[in-house]
């Protein structure tokens, strides 16, 4: 059997931070389908109409899917992307009431599709999507945002396919003409072709009165048979499987793709709790669908198709008649009628024929919502792992299962049950027992349950490292409940990091007093027991204190904090907790400089250096150049720029030869901060090439911390460029910038594309090309968070030097205003400007005095530049 492998699967937004390599990777099934799709997208290049394609399937059979997959091989296929062009809608279309909605949504996925391709088109429909939306509703609406779809259509010179879901719900919440209209537009206009999915025929396909009668080629997408099964099966988890157990598999799944990739989520990581909540998630998520399913069953049919649901497993017509309490020919001539609607499937000859829900999902859903019963849900996944697995892999999951079966009573209960009705499924609990903790050893637990300790800890690092704070928190919390009853000198030793993770994880969440409790958990739970491992996690646990102390803004409390660290560990030689010292010390400079003492934090800094700079240990180094990058800052912030930019070129001498990523992060950082200090320093010039620099030597470096680097070189060297009136140059960099790190943001959660745009809009101005400056500065103000307080400083001093520049102050208050929200964030800026123009405005009297002093700034700023210009 092939290794299980991690392929990113997206069970319910399919191709959604996915580039089309993986989309085309990962699909294996439907291929049939798909060449339906593209030979009718091929057809609809040189004919004057269009034929339209609707996908029909229930939830979860693929829809989205095959429409990701089109999208892929319309951007990939050399002959496709030279003449299409994909607009995919969001799944939930719900903000389309009419017409005009659906066009303006048109637009807004049309802007997004072409934002890397081409960049100022997607800026000018943005641009132009902004000012439609404020415009309200109306046929002027509607034909203005129809108009410029098709518009730019022309101007890329492709036609457009526009990607819906969910046609059927997307119908009942709109105007009533929206069916005719849409239709029209589609029939007359050979510039668009609709590829749209829907979870049903429903009602207006197959009625001449309605719009979309013989509108559409429609394409249904079955349940997957056996050999697609193990296509699916074998992509999703990395294994390849018999037919037979594959069998086992499609009935399970009833050939659903969606749970069959939940089911290889099991595979992977085979922990049954997961896997139910998945699919108490997809439950969930599907309640309304399943019962609008289950209404549109007439009042017996109903009753035979509950019976069928509520069975699970392929079961004859006398089985079902007996569970629905009614008579077997009645049953007979129903299961025929729900067979011939697709939703029951048959198998067998005419006296072994068997019956199922084509869709599985439904026993579960009934399962779990009518009789409330997990262990029910869990009894039918033990008989399919009976069937599909091995006994030497059954053997290697009873630890886990068995401390599953311990934490949780719905999964005990349906393995008692399982074993009770198959006795021979007691195989797959050979150490399991009795299922009682109780007649376990110490030693045991440890033996059979660290892998499972392991994989929770490691699932943990994952989600957190992909950002999935909450989810790490979870698994962590999960972990620490199972293990708080053993006192077991190893596993407490992983409660202790786990804890740790635990605080990291909500400091990354913001949760800065959560994890500030979780830390003071380590410290007083750990801090007697001198073993060298545990000392070193209530060191880091009390530095990690000490870094949400300043984050809350609690400096003294933090350096106190860092001070006990240091001195309870300063003179222990364990290298791990020297490096923990060393950090401390750091970290104690840097809160000295946030509390505004910087000789202080430079003495800190210098401190940290002398006690470390002759460890050779790559840790210490590390933190070595990180007190000499800080200790750099704290120069350039004390106004000392030629001691600053000394210290950054040390930085840059002792570490720039060593390729290890931490070496690599000080490097970068120094060189950046070298230019930084340059250009306010007025050494334009050696700003720039500082910035160019940065870039040339970590443009392509995928490591998060140093894509960052390069987006803020990007930042200032466009500043620089605009400060020097280049705004060729300025304007470029804004290009570069927003192409290369539109999805990037710093550390204070600023996006640098609206960085870009703050920098544009200056340029703009300076150009005197004042209808575009004003566009580039409505896109900024529209990606402006007023609760930001970093955005709103540099919003205020942006609007102010717009002014100084020479904008006007009636377009820029006419933009400020247009948003209530915002504005009453900028009020005394707009009140200020409001002054300046002439106007009378009437504010509280500490508003006015702000305004005021707004005003007299620019003037101040006015007067400056008019010096130099002078000179």
């Amino acid at each position: 059997m092939n290794e299980p492998h991690e392929p990113t699967i997206r069970k319910f937004n399919p191709g959604t931070f996915q580039s089309d390599e993986e989309v085309i990777r990962q699909f294996v099934v439907r291929k049939r389908e798909l060449g339906i799709v593209l030979d009718t997208l091929r057809g609809n290049v040189g004919p004057p109409s269009c034929q339209h394609v609707l996908l029909v399937g229930p939830r979860g059979r693929g829809k989205t899917v095959l429409l990701a997959r089109a999208a892929a091989e319309i951007r990939t296929d050399e002959e496709l992307s030279g003449q299409l062009l994909p607009v995919r809608f969001m799944e939930e279309s719900h903000e389309i009431f009419d017409l005009g909605d659906f066009w303006l949504e048109a637009l807004f996925y049309l802007a997004l599709e072409v934002s890397n391709s081409h960049p100022r088109i997607s800026r000018d429909l943005r641009t132009t999507h902004a000012a439609f939306a404020r415009q309200g509703h109306g046929v002027e609406i509607e034909e203005r945002a129809r108009a410029t779809v098709l518009e730019t259509a022309d101007r890329l010179g492709r036609r457009l396919v526009l990607m819906v879901e969910n046609l059927q719900a997307l119908c009942g919440d709109v105007d009533d003409d929206f069916g005719w209209k849409l239709r029209e537009s589609l029939q007359t206009e050979p510039k668009v072709t609709l590829l749209a999915t829907a979870t049903s025929r429903f009602e207006g396909l197959d009625d001449a009165r309605e719009p979309f009668f013989e509108l559409f080629r429609i394409v249904c997408l079955e349940r997957l048979d056996t050999e697609e099964c193990q296509r699916l099966w074998q992509m999703a988890s990395g294994e390849q499987r018999s037919k037979q157990q594959i069998k086992a598999l499609e009935i399970l799944t009833g050939g659903d793709p969606r749970l069959l990739v939940i089911v290889a989520e099991f595979s992977r990581h085979r922990s049954l709790r997961d896997l139910m909540e998945e699919m108490v998630s997809l439950i969930d998520d599907h309640t309304e669908y399943f019962r609008s399913h289950l209404d549109g069953f007439a009042k017996t049919e109903r009753r035979v198709y509950l019976a069928v649901i509520d069975l699970w497993r392929p079961s004859y017509a006398n089985e079902i008649a007996a569970r629905a309490r009614m008579d077997i020919r009645t049953v007979s001539a129903l299961l025929g009628r729900l067979a011939d609607r697709g939703v029951i499937a048959v198998e067998g000859g005419d006296r072994k024929r068997q019956y199922s829900a084509t869709q599985r999902l439904y026993s579960i859903y009934y399962k779990l919502r009518r009789e409330r019963d997990e262990a029910v849900v869990v009894r039918n996944l033990i008989h399919f792992m009976a069937v599909f697995y091995t006994d030497e892999e059954l053997t290697e999951m009873s630890g886990k299962l068995r401390l599953e079966a311990l934490q949780y009573p719905f999964i005990r209960e349906g393995i008692e049950w399982a074993m009770a009705e198959q006795p021979d499924i007691r195989r797959l609990f050979l150490k399991m027992g009795s299922l009682e903790i109780k007649g376990f050893e110490e030693n045991d637990i440890v033996k059979y349950h660290a892998e499972f300790v392991m994989e929770l800890v490691n699932r943990g690092f994952a989600q957190a490292e992909n950002r999935e704070t909450e989810a790490a928190i979870a698994t962590w919390d999960e972990l620490l409940q199972c293990l708080e009853n053993i006192d077991v000198p190893e596993l407490q030793t992983v409660v202790a990091h786990v804890l740790t993770f635990k605080g990291v994880a909500q400091a990354q969440n913001g949760e800065t007093e959560a994890a500030i409790a979780t830390c003071n958990g380590v410290i007083q739970q750990f801090e007697n027991n001198h073993t060298p491992e545990l000392q070193t996690v209530v060191a880091k646990a009390s530095v990690n204190k000490g870094l949400m102390q300043a984050q809350n803004g609690e400096t003294e409390a933090a350096i106190a904090t860092y001070d006990g660290v240091i001195q309870r560990f300063e003179n222990n030689h364990i290298p791990e907790l020297q490096t923990v010292v060393a950090n401390a010390l750091v970290n104690k400079g840097v809160a000295q400089a946030q509390n505004g003492e910087t000789e202080a934090a430079i003495a800190t800094y210098d401190e940290a250096i002398q006690r470390f700079e002759n460890n050779h240990t790559p840790e210490l180094q590390t933190v070595v150049a990180d007190a000499l990058v800080h200790k750099g800052f704290a120069q350039s912030e004390g106004g000392d720029t030629e001691a600053a930019i000394a210290t950054c070129d040390e930085v840059i001498e002792r570490f720039e030869n060593n390729d290890a990523p931490g070496f690599r992060a000080a490097v970068a950082n120094a060189l950046i901060s070298k230019g930084i200090v340059q250009a306010e320093g007025g050494d334009s010039e050696a700003a720039i090439t500082a910035c160019n620099n940065v870039i040339q030597r970590f443009e392509n470096d995928d490591i998060s911390e140093f894509q960052t680097t390069t987006a803020r070189a990007f930042l200032v060297k466009g500043e620089v460029e605009a400060a020097l009136r280049r705004t060729e140059d300025a304007l470029h960099t804004c290009d570069e910038l927003e192409r290369k790190f539109a999805s990037l943001t710093d550390r204070d959660a600023i996006p640098f594309a609206w960085y870009a745009g703050r920098i544009r809009t200056k340029v703009l101005v300076v150009r005197e090309e004042h209808p575009a400056a004003m566009d580039a500065f409505h896109s900024v103000y529209a990606a402006f968070i007023p609760d930001n307080e970093m955005m709103l400083n540099i919003m205020i001093y942006l609007v102010i030097d717009l002014v100084v520049e020479g904008a006007s102050e009636r377009d820029l208050v006419e933009i400020l205003v247009s948003d209530q929200e915002k504005s009453a964030k900028l009020e005394p800026l707009v009140v200020a400007l409001r002054k300046r123009m002439g106007e009378k405005v009437r504010a509280p009297v500490e508003m006015m005095e702000v305004a005021t002093s707004i005003l007299q700034f620019i003037d101040m700023e006015i007067a400056d530049a008019s010096s130099v210009t002078t000179d």
